[in-house]
């Protein structure tokens, strides 16, 4: 046998990453007792393997980890096969509407002011409004998210029981070994109007020295974050995640945990430019284009929008505010077109292709 091969820190960190989600895997297995169960712990296995792929379709990537993640994308598989056999004797029809009742995974996108987080807020409150279990989650420094929930500003990053140091990580922090993904949402998260889960980046300020700017608990969050994006594989749960305006977190593949992508742009041309920058980094996505703050004006050429949510001086004002929209202007012309966006994620509508983009009315 040859010598073992010495792993950098960063390849380190990468099989410590694969590790932890082989303890998520085996966790969702122990505890599947029904269809929708073990057709989450399908899902979960596929979501890890497509993150693995952009490890594995770079030769330069962790190069002495080559082999373990070769045979961690075999394990993958393996959870993914035994989840198929479970539910191979189940009626096809009662499959698929178990598969109908598992929790969204939705990535919003687009350009800076195009509505993203409104378009995000609002959705993550009127889906808790329906019973279901939300966790939102704001990969942006500014502090929308939170505020658009109607929580205070200052809500958002992970406190120092969620995160710990690691040297390979990205800025020296990852998520905590000590709970699953899950459990760091059920005790960290803020609670936020109509029992949405909260986590965000922290927040980007004036250093406490009194000079430059203080960038460190952003910086501690990030990659935790995004794990644990990719690690809640629970059926019941909805994950809507907030991205940093522009294509550079799609193009890291901060999304990776997603299924749904919204893509938002307004009516101005670079809003359009920026959704055309877009739309190839999500195209293995179901994709929605959501024109927003449109009054009449004609689609952007090559961006039919699948929704068009109005201009709407209402929600224009409760933001100038610094209001939640859904308390501020609940019966607005805006919250009822997004209203109707999220009927969509609770039924068979959202099986349509990713470029099916049929206007729906709104």
């Amino acid at each position: 046998m040859g010598e073992p091969i010495e792993l950098n820190k960063r390849e380190a960190w990468a099989v410590q990453c694969m590790d932890r989600q082989l303890v998520v895997l085996d966790d969702l297995a122990s505890r599947a007792s029904d269809t929708r169960a073990w057709l989450a712990l399908e899902r979960q296995a596929g979501s890890y393997a497509r993150h693995l792929g952009t490890w594995l379709a770079k030769d330069t990537i962790f190069p002495a980890a080559r082999d373990r993640m070769r045979q961690h994308q075999a394990d993958l598989a393996g959870y993914a096969q035994r989840a198929r056999d479970e539910v191979a004797g189940v009626d096809p029809d009662a499959r698929e509407a178990a598969r109908a009742t598992l929790g969204i995974r939705l990535a919003v996108i687009g350009k800076g002011g195009a509505g993203k987080t409104v378009t995000s807020s609002t959705l993550a409150r009127l889906l808790a409004r329906n019973g279901r279990k939300v966790f939102a989650c704001d990969l942006d420094v500014n502090p929308g998210l939170a505020i658009s929930l109607g929580l205070p500003a200052t809500e958002g990053g992970l406190p120092p029981g969620a995160i710990e140091q690691h040297p390979g990580s990205i800025y020296g922090w990852q998520l905590t070994g000590d709970m699953t993904p899950i459990q760091v949402v059920e005790k960290f998260a803020s609670v936020a109007p109509d029992g949405v889960r909260f986590l965000g980046l922290g927040k980007i300020g004036p250093s406490s020295e009194g000079a430059g700017t203080d960038k460190s608990a952003a910086k501690q969050s990030v990659a935790a974050l995004v794990h644990l994006l990719l690690g809640i594989g629970e059926p019941d749960w909805d994950v809507i995640a907030d991205l940093e305006a522009g294509p550079t977190t799609p193009f890291e593949r901060y999304h990776a945990f997603s299924e749904d992508v919204i893509v938002v742009f307004g009516p101005a041309w670079r809003s359009a430019m920026t959704a055309r920058r877009l739309l190839p980094m999500v195209e293995d996505r179901r994709t929605i284009l959501l024109a927003n703050r449109f009054r009449d004006e004609p689609d952007h050429p090559g961006l039919a929008a699948r929704f068009r949510i109005p201009f709407d001086p209402e929600l224009a004002e409760a933001e100038r505010q610094g209001l939640a929209p859904l308390d501020a202007c609940p019966d607005s012309p805006a919250i009822v077109a997004l209203s109707r966006l999220a009927d969509l994620f609770t039924s068979a509508a959202r099986e349509a292709a990713p470029d099916d983009n049929q206007e729906v009315p709104v």
